[in-house]
Order: structure tokens, then C-alpha cells, then sequence
């Protein structure tokens, strides 16, 4: 990996193009930034996907993602996660309660597959 300061060309509506630092693991931007404050970093996606019955489903997008040019704490990096259409951009802290949430919400899903199993070995009614 380059140790040279990594640059973008960012598209700012409002006056010209202008080069801001990038970091390594940007992986793409926002061409409609109007202002600096407007400009977001955003690391490569990751989604969790599931295929059942021939039908695939995607859940739980997830990014890093940094707008610098805001003031601390909104211009720090945090990870943004996608649920449902929304976005919710968590800090560190906030990112190990949500996965210690969806960790339980498994260990949940797994005891339904033990009584969908015992509820399968009964047959029908």
C-alpha cells in the first residue's frame, strides 16, 4: 500500500473542481457536493446476502464513510449501515452495541429454528 497522500478531484457545484486529501480506503464519492462541508468519503460497501427458495435478498449494507470538512464529532469517521432504506451512521461505540444486538437477535432466530424443527418432526395437524 502507498504512503503518498492520496488526492480526489471532487466536483463542488457552487465554484469549480477542487482537490481534497483522500484517505486509503475511500472508494468513491459524491459528485453533487455544493459546498466543502458537502464532500463524504465512502469506503467500499459490504452487504450480508441470502438466497431461499431461488429468491436472493440483501440486508445490512454497510460503509465507512467521513465527511471531514464537517466539525467533530459529524466530521469523524463513522460506519454507516443501511436498514430498511435508512441510514444510520454509527461511531465505534455505537457499532459494538449494534452488533451485539444482532448477535442476540440470532441466538433469537436459532432457538425459532429448534422449535420450527419440533414443530416439523409433529407433521400437520
Amino acid at each position: 500500500m502507498s504512503v503518498e497522500p492520496r488526492t480526489a478531484t471532487v466536483n463542488v457545484m457552487v465554484t469549480k473542481s477542487l482537490s481534497v486529501a483522500e484517505p486509503q480506503w475511500c472508494a468513491g464519492h459524491d459528485d453533487r457536493a455544493q459546498f466543502l462541508t458537502d464532500i463524504t468519503h465512502n469506503g467500499p460497501e459490504i452487504t450480508a446476502r441470502v438466497t431461499v427458495a431461488g429468491a436472493t435478498a440483501t440486508f445490512l449494507t454497510a460503509w465507512i464513510s467521513q465527511s471531514p470538512y464537517l466539525p467533530e464529532p459529524e466530521g469523524l469517521p463513522v460506519l454507516a449501515i443501511e436498514i430498511d432504506g435508512d441510514i444510520i451512521n454509527c461511531a465505534l461505540d455505537d457499532v459494538r452495541t449494534f452488533t451485539g444486538l444482532v448477535r442476540a437477535h440470532c441466538d433469537v432466530l436459532d432457538g425459532l429454528a429448534v422449535e420450527l424443527e419440533r414443530v416439523s418432526e409433529s407433521g400437520r395437524p
